[in-house]
């Protein structure tokens, strides 16, 4: 097989709906066709998706990570990228609302790009989600001069080395993509978007925030946008 070696990486949490589809069309779709692995992060659950992923674990060449406790989602996903043996990272979120064959849409612009992130068409969440990541993307490319428009997008390709180069700097925002990108931006690294499907989600609901907890969420992530700008280590 010829290509990178990819390390495909699921930040899962109350997810048993839908992990077991998300992990196997995955598993599907890659396998045969490019040298892989396959590592499940799973953040302290609450519902019975740990003992799905043991099961799946016995049936399937994956390696799972369970967490005796939440830690939050870029807590989370930062842990998960300690565990890739491989020289890039395909990190995926396990909601199953992207195409798991528009991987290779992303693939061909590896060694171009360090950073290539699948930008959602025609995306199919909620309202409120949809206007806030608008504007939350608004205020990074105002604040940042930074020309991409889905940086908070949970379909991404990442070169280990610029993960490296940034990772242990992310925390101020509370969508690690994000902070990722701008980060990886000013460093010099090259980043690509590449269009891609958005899907609603079949089973389960969002764990990133309902309704009623908009105001807190807009106020923590401005407070996280003057700290990013504010960082001296933000520079070309």
């Amino acid at each position: 097989m010829s290509g990178p070696k990819i390390s495909v990486v699921f930040p899962v949490y109350n997810e048993e709906g839908i992990i077991e589809r998300t992990i196997r069309s995955y598993y599907d779709e890659l396998k045969g066709r490019i040298d892989f692995e396959m590592i499940v992060a799973e953040d302290g659950s609450t519902d019975k998706t740990k003992s799905i992923l043991k099961r799946l674990k016995r049936e399937l060449p994956i390696r799972v990570y369970m967490s005796d406790a939440r830690k939050g989602y870029q807590k989370a996903v930062i842990d998960s990228l300690k565990h890739p043996r491989h020289g890039w990272i395909f990190l995926v979120d396990s909601d199953y609302q992207f195409e798991p064959r528009d991987f290779w849409k992303l693939l061909p612009y590896a060694g171009q790009y360090d950073i290539v992130l699948g930008r959602k068409v025609n995306r199919k969440d909620p309202l409120h989600r949809i206007i806030l990541s608008k504007g939350f993307n608004f205020l990074l490319r105002l604040l940042f001069n930074v020309p991409y428009r889905d940086m908070d997008t949970g379909y991404r390709l990442i070169n280990r080395k610029a993960l490296d180069a940034v990772v242990n700097d992310i925390h101020c925002l509370k969508y690690f993509t994000s902070e990722l990108v701008i980060r990886a931006h000013y460093k010099g690294f090259r980043i690509k978007e590449v269009p891609v499907m958005h899907f609603k989600r079949k089973k389960g609901s969002t764990n990133v925030f309902p309704i009623r907890r908009i105001p807190p969420v807009v106020m923590e992530e401005l407070v996280g946008l003057l700290k990013l700008r504010m960082d001296h280590k933000l520079k070309k």
